[in-house]
C-alpha cells in the first residue's frame, strides 16, 4: 500500500512558493508545444499545411490563455458550482488545482476554428496536431493531479490502494494513474502507430482528432466509475458529469469519422 503524502510548494523564489502542480502543468504545456512544433515543421515539408512556425507561436500562446481560462471555468461550472459561488475569490486560485479537461476542449473549439477562419489554416490538420500533442501532455497533466491528491478514486480495500494524506487514511483507486496510462500513453501510442503509417496520406485530416476522442472518451467513461465524485440518475443509469460529457466527445468523435470519411489527402483544396 502506498501513501502519497508529497509537499505542494518545490520550492520557494524570493520568498514566493512555487507549486508542484503549476510546474508539472506547464510542463504538460510545454510539451505540448513541443511536439505542435515539430508536426508543423515537418508537414510544412510536406506541403500538408500552409501555417509557419511564425503562425505556430502565436496560434499556441493564445491556445494556453485559452486552455487555462475555459479549463478553469468548466471545473467552476462542471463540478463545483455551488462551492464557488459561495467562494468566488477561490476561482482564481489555481495553485490548489482544478481544471477540467472538457472546459478546456470547448473553449479550445471555439478558439481553433475562429483562428483557422481569421488565418486560413485547414481547420481538421490543426485540430490533428492539438490532438496528438495533447495525447503526450496528458500524461504530465494527470501526474499533477496525483501529486496535488485531486480526482482521488474510491475507497479500494487493497494493498494495492493508494492513501492520499491530504484526503484522509483510506486506501484508494489511484485513478490519476489510470488516467495517465490510458487517456496519456496509450492514445499516444495508438496516434503514433497511425503517424508511422502515414495517418494523413492514406486516411486524410480528421483521423488524429476522431481517434483521439473515441479512445479518451471510451477510457475515460471507464476511470469514471472508480472515481470518488457525485453521480446522477438518469432513468435507470447513474452517470457521473464527466461521463455525460465524454458521451457527447465519443459523438463527436464518430461525426468527424463521418464528416471526413477519412478521405486521401492529395492538396489543399481536398481540406
Amino acid at each position: 500500500m502506498e501513501i502519497v503524502d508529497i509537499n505542494p510548494i518545490a520550492f520557494t523564489v524570493a520568498g514566493i512558493p512555487v507549486y508542484w502542480y503549476g510546474i508539472l502543468f506547464a510542463l504538460s504545456l510545454t510539451i505540448a508545444w513541443f511536439f505542435m512544433n515539430s508536426i508543423v515543421k515537418k508537414t510544412a515539408d510536406l506541403h500538408y499545411s500552409s501555417m509557419t512556425v511564425n503562425q505556430l507561436d502565436k496560434f499556441m500562446l493564445g491556445a494556453i490563455i485559452t486552455t487555462v481560462i475555459t479549463g478553469r471555468l468548466g471545473h467552476v461550472l462542471f463540478f463545483e458550482p455551488s462551492y464557488y459561488l459561495h467562494n468566488p475569490l477561490d476561482i482564481m486560485m489555481l495553485r490548489n488545482g482544478g481544471m477540467s479537461f472538457h472546459g478546456g476542449l470547448m473553449g479550445m473549439l471555439v478558439y481553433t476554428w475562429m483562428y483557422c477562419k481569421k488565418n486560413h489554416v485547414p481547420t481538421l490538420f490543426l485540430g490533428d496536431a492539438l490532438c496528438f500533442s495533447t495525447s503526450v501532455a496528458l500524461i504530465t497533466g494527470r501526474l499533477a493531479n496525483f501529486v496535488n491528491q485531486e480526482l482521488v478514486g474510491k475507497v479500494w480495500a487493497s494493498e494495492y490502494g493508494v492513501i492520499f494524506k491530504a484526503v484522509d487514511d483510506f486506501p484508494r483507486y489511484p485513478t490519476q494513474l489510470y488516467e495517465a496510462l490510458t487517456e496519456g500513453l496509450l492514445t499516444f501510442i495508438i496516434l503514433s502507430i497511425i503517424l508511422r503509417n502515414k495517418g494523413w496520406k492514406s486516411m486524410g485530416t480528421g483521423i488524429y482528432t476522431a481517434v483521439f476522442c473515441i479512445i479518451y472518451s471510451s477510457c475515460r467513461f471507464a476511470i469514471e466509475f472508480f472515481k470518488d465524485v457525485d453521480t446522477f440518475n438518469l432513468g435507470s443509469l447513474s452517470l457521473t458529469i464527466g461521463q455525460i460529457l465524454c458521451i457527447c466527445m465519443f459523438v463527436f468523435g464518430i461525426y468527424i469519422t463521418h464528416l471526413r470519411k477519412f478521405q486521401t489527402v492529395k492538396s489543399l483544396s481536398d481540406w
